[in-house]
């Protein structure tokens, strides 16, 4: 969802701003140290990062590009910590920055890039700290290249079940949110969602995209009689219903209530309002099993298309609700586009 992947890229966004500070911050002390003990390359190198990354907060908060910017800082970053690492005058410190390359990379690039990355920057690091204060002693050596080899491979493994978990709880929040509890459907929010895909490839491929708003008839009579269960019933029997006289491009949503929309790629306002009619014969052929017995039900439509009734799908749901509202004045049970009715069938018409 667009509003999902902006949070996400904001959250990318503070995380990559918190750690060019630390590196503006860090860099300038550390090259100040290093100065005091003339280490001039180390030095030099940690300033002149310093100094880039502060270029880089000028940026980072109205790019279009932040994954590269990322990806341009942190290839840098990560081949300095190597770097200091195999110096000889450097601690052996320094090889706890080489274990937040895991952190770091799955928190701005995700799951799949922030493995990569880390699988090649943290066995850098490993192999670097190991050849650096590699001894003598070869079971000592050992002992160290596992300490060292196996704490690395915990973050990495940890960090990893924590994105992955992290990525699929988002995935099922997004899709409780885009979810109709009741019925299973999408939402309007599901809706906007997708309305704003297929208007894109409407418009490019000059393409029709129609919708389809349908509301249940004496829907409050159900209610009445059978309570709400009953009429829970009734919405769950159409939510499972109607979708079989629809293509797998198409979107039928519940908006709310007894009130239900169709989105249909591809279909102008004739076709639309035809497949709206065979949804409504389908349902008037397969009513719902209420109390043990088949309840009549049936629903009034509008229809309406992307152009000739508005560009948004606000504008098209206020026509093609208008339409419905006629269908309705109209005596119930029929579809309104444009002025096109499609009335009952002969064995309905007394409804």
């Amino acid at each position: 969802m667009p509003e999902a992947l902006e949070t996400s890229q904001q959250h990318r966004r503070l995380v990559l701003k918190a750690l060019l500070w630390l590196t503006v911050g860090g860099g300038l002390v550390f090259g100040a140290v290093n100065v005091g003990r003339e280490m001039w390359l180390l030095a030099g190198l940690e300033i002149i990062y310093a100094i880039f990354a502060l270029s880089l907060l000028r940026i980072v908060d109205t790019t279009p590009h932040l994954r590269m910017w990322t990806l341009i800082y942190l290839f840098p970053f990560f081949a300095l910590m190597t770097f200091a690492l195999v110096l000889p005058r450097t601690s052996f410190t320094v090889f706890a920055w080489i274990q937040t390359v895991p952190i770091i990379c799955y928190l701005l690039l995700g799951l799949r890039g922030g493995l990569w990355m880390s699988l090649g920057f943290l066995s850098l690091g490993v192999v670097a700290f190991n050849y650096r204060y590699m001894t003598d002693d070869s079971w000592l050596n050992i002992m160290v290249a596992a300490n060292v080899g196996l704490s690395s491979a915990a973050i990495l493994l940890f960090s990893h079940i924590y994105e992955r978990s992290r990525v699929a709880n988002e995935a099922r929040l997004l899709e409780l949110a885009s979810t109709d509890t009741l019925t299973g459907l999408a939402n309007r929010m599901k809706l906007a969602e997708v309305f704003q895909r297929e208007r894109s490839h409407a418009l490019r491929d000059n393409n029709p995209l129609s919708l389809i708003i349908l509301d249940l008839d004496h829907f409050k009579h159900v209610n009445d009689q059978f309570g709400h269960e009953g009429g829970d019933r009734a919405l769950r029997h159409i939510a499972q219903l109607l979708p079989q006289r629809l293509r797998d491009t198409d979107l039928f949503c519940r908006l709310g209530g007894e009130e239900f929309a169709v989105l249909l790629p591809g279909a102008d306002l004739a076709q639309a309002a035809e497949r709206a009619n065979n949804l409504r014969e389908l349902l008037a052929e397969h009513p719902p099993q209420i109390a043990d017995a088949s309840q009549v039900m049936t629903f009034s439509a509008g229809v309406a298309t992307l152009g000739e009734d508005g560009q948004s799908l606000d504008s098209l749901m206020v026509i093609a609700d208008r339409r419905m509202y006629e269908a309705k004045g109209g005596g119930r049970n029929q579809v309104v586009a444009a002025g096109q009715q499609y009335h009952l069938a002969p064995m309905s018409s007394g409804r």
